[in-house]
């Protein structure tokens, strides 16, 4: 697609261009009208200086009166109606008759017209043929090399000049374009900014000068993004303080909870007391998630570098003390380095074998895979629980969403939310697809050594 500085250009360069070429082209023309109207001016003034077919004394010669000086050189000759050729100049075309030479010869004396010839030698002529006394016309010839030499001059001149006129002229419409555009461009960029999460989006600015539409869509644009940022910035403080209000009355009442089930004695106040303490322990969970969630958009992050293979395996351990649940590790037998934060990799390996045992069945296996692969390197969980559909993958990854089959199932919808923001914010990617032996496969793919834009957030 053709950006809006190319096609302003473009218009500019093209109604330029065509404005230069018809002004150079009108300019030509008036001037070639010009030189031939002074040649023709030239030739009627050579004949009327003098020609005489009859001479003043009988027994003489005809004869033509000297050019006048100063004058442009004109030949004269006469043509007869029977269309011969009556040489009376001292020098000669040799032009041979035409019809029109015989038809004025035979006309009304004063009976006139202009026509341009090519002589036997090649040489482009201007005539101008006048009907002097019945039965003859004289003939009045002059060359056109000068002025077809003056015309080639001058288009060239006009040639030259239109291209210096065109490129001068494009070149400060292409800068004017470029100079009016580029708060617009700036606008792009810094929603394009705002929409992979950059909070030093630098906000466009508006040049002295620049038009009033273009001012205010910065203006507009910086708006939104001030208000974007203001908001984003209340909420997150907003998560903060709840989950860091809600920590404490949560560790107290689950307290209370495990001494109460502790000193119950009937069976009955027991499930009671385990069944709130399981909706405490959920509910702590979505809190951590939601203050882990909040510190993954702080701008600055640690990094060290780390075993990959030791940080899936101590992962593993993790899930099978707190589930029971044994994860199959598919990993080479060589640490793997990596340049990552602690936290950012706790929570994508963390999450994806919490949610890869929260859908596995119990007869089913979870396996962690860790690949190796250039600069690369690969984490892949497979569960055995029913997957997602790939028209719903896309969904997963917006906070709080869960699938019709998670419903019903312990969860906040952020566990994917924040592997997904972990993962990038290392400059790698989340691809979820389907498992070889059914259910869903997470394939995390995490550069060795982040870039810096990565590591400074």
């Amino acid at each position: 697609m053709r950006s809006l500085r190319t096609t302003v250009a473009l218009i500019v360069s093209i109604t330029l261009a065509l404005t230069v070429v018809a002004l150079a082209i009108s300019i030509w023309t008036l001037t070639r009208n010009e030189l031939l109207n002074s040649v023709d001016n030239s030739l009627v003034t050579r004949i009327q200086a003098g020609v005489f077919l009859t001479p003043p004394d009988p027994d003489g010669a005809p004869f033509v009166r000297p050019p006048i000086p100063g004058q442009p050189t004109v030949i004269v000759d006469a043509v007869l109606a029977d269309g011969e050729v009556y040489d009376i100049d001292d020098q000669t075309y040799d032009l041979p008759v035409d019809a029109l030479d015989v038809q004025l010869a035979s006309a009304a004396p004063g009976t006139s017209a202009f026509s341009t010839r090519i002589t036997p030698e090649g040489e482009s002529v201007r005539v101008y043929t006048v009907a002097v006394v019945d039965g003859a016309a004289a003939r009045a010839i002059r060359s056109l090399e000068e002025t077809q030499a003056n015309l080639f001059g001058l288009a060239t001149i006009l040639a030259i000049g239109s291209v210096a006129a065109v490129s001068v002229g494009a070149a400060a419409g292409v800068l004017a374009v470029r100079r009016s555009t580029t708060p617009l461009t700036q606008a792009a960029d810094a929603m394009a900014a705002l929409s992979r999460g950059e909070r030093d989006a630098q906000p466009p600015r508006a040049e002295r000068g620049a038009p009033r539409e273009v001012v205010d869509v910065v203006n507009a644009t910086t708006t939104l993004q001030n208000e974007l940022a203001r908001s984003r910035a209340q909420q997150e403080q907003l998560v903060q303080d709840a989950g860091h209000e809600l920590r404490t009355p949560l560790a107290s009442l689950r307290a209370n909870v495990q001494f109460a089930a502790r000193t119950a004695s009937d069976e009955l106040t027991i499930q009671s007391l385990s069944s709130a303490q399981a909706e405490l322990d959920e509910l702590g969970r979505l809190v951590e998630e939601l203050l882990a969630l909040a510190a993954r958009d702080e701008p600055v992050r640690d990094v060290v570098e780390l075993d990959l293979v030791g940080a899936v395996r101590v992962a593993a351990d993790r899930l099978t003390r707190r589930t029971g649940r044994t994860v199959t590790l598919d990993t080479p037998d060589h640490p793997v380095p990596v340049t990552l934060e602690p936290i950012g990799l706790a929570e994508i390996v963390g999450n994806c074998l919490d949610n890869a045992a929260k859908f596995t069945p119990a007869d089913a296996a979870i396996r962690a895979v860790v690949r190796e692969h250039g600069d690369e390197v690969v984490i892949e969980i497979n569960d055995g629980g029913p997957g997602i559909p790939a028209a719903q993958r896309d969904a997963v990854w917006e906070r709080f969403h869960r699938t019709p089959d998670a419903r019903g199932l312990p969860g906040s919808g952020l566990g994917l939310a924040i592997v997904l923001r972990a993962a990038e914010a290392a400059g790698g990617s989340v691809v979820l697809d389907e498992a070889k032996e059914g259910g869903l496969a997470v394939r995390i793919t995490l550069p060795r050594t982040p870039l810096m834009g990565d590591i400074d957030g």
